[in-house]
């Protein structure tokens, strides 16, 4: 890693103190280094008490708006980070934080260097799902089998020790899709539309019906980004067969409500 943040970077800091000048805060990500928020960066409104917004000992999620390396000083910005960046920021860093302490165990549980667990395994993951909590979520929903370790024995005992540390996750979404006709065939061509949606979800989703002209699709993944997909690609074919039979349809996340 840097030494370094780089301008327009979220950073994780724990806030030091606090005044009516600003804030003193240590940056986490970057070994504890000093950065500043000034009070006119709390906030894009006056602000009457600064402790609404920043207290001592408190984790946040700032921007960087200008770095010194030579002096070691570092600017910082609460108002520019979005309740949506924070999130994202937050849950990335506890995702670090776990990450850390399952490799220190997978260190220990082998009798290995912790190093020495990056060239064997942990780099390779890192670049192939651009994350390391990604590539060991993947070895423990049996999607990942690390081949590239050449020690068989070893290659499953790794396998096993993220197993155990991290159990298979899936995630649920849902969509809604409108779909009518005033055709005379109008019930068998929604129908067959239907029948081809189906066919895209295998065992990964469902379609039922809500109520006239809206049907509801379930999909269930090993991540937001595949069910995403899934769910892309069983819309699209709905439609595409919808099209063809001269239906027109329409895709939301909400049920919307008759007129």
């Amino acid at each position: 890693m840097a030494e370094f943040p780089e301008r327009g970077e979220l950073v994780i800091v724990t806030v030091e103190s606090v005044s009516s000048q600003g804030a003193f805060v240590r940056v986490d990500e970057y070994g504890g280094k000093q950065g500043i928020v000034s009070i006119r960066e709390f906030s894009p409104k006056w602000v009457k008490n600064p402790r609404d917004y920043l207290k001592e000992g408190q984790k946040s999620v700032l921007k960087v708006l200008r770095v010194n390396s030579e002096r070691g000083h570092i600017d910082l910005s609460l108002k520019d980070v979005n309740e949506s960046e924070k999130r994202n920021k937050l849950k990335d860093f506890k995702l670090e934080i776990r990450v850390q302490k399952l490799m220190s165990h997978l260190a220990i549980a082998l009798k290995k260097k912790e190093d020495d667990l990056y060239p064997l395994f942990a780099d390779k993951l890192f670049e192939k799902y651009g994350s390391l909590y990604d590539g060991f979520s993947q070895v423990s929903n049996d999607k990942e089998d690390l081949k590239y370790v050449k020690d068989e024995k070893l290659r499953q005992e790794i396998i096993r020790l993220i197993r155990d540390s991290i159990k298979p996750t899936f995630v649920s979404i849902k969509g809604f899709v409108s779909i009518s006709s005033q055709d005379g065939e109008g019930i068998k061509k929604i129908k067959d539309a239907l029948t081809v949606g189906e066919k895209t979800l295998g065992e990964k989703g469902t379609i039922s019906y809500v109520s006239s002209p809206n049907y509801r699709i379930d999909i269930t993944a090993d991540d937001y980004k595949n069910a995403e997909k899934i769910m892309k690609e069983c819309y699209d074919s709905i439609e595409k067969a919808a099209l063809s039979s001269g239906i027109k349809t329409e895709f939301a996340k909400e049920l919307k409500k008759a007129a």
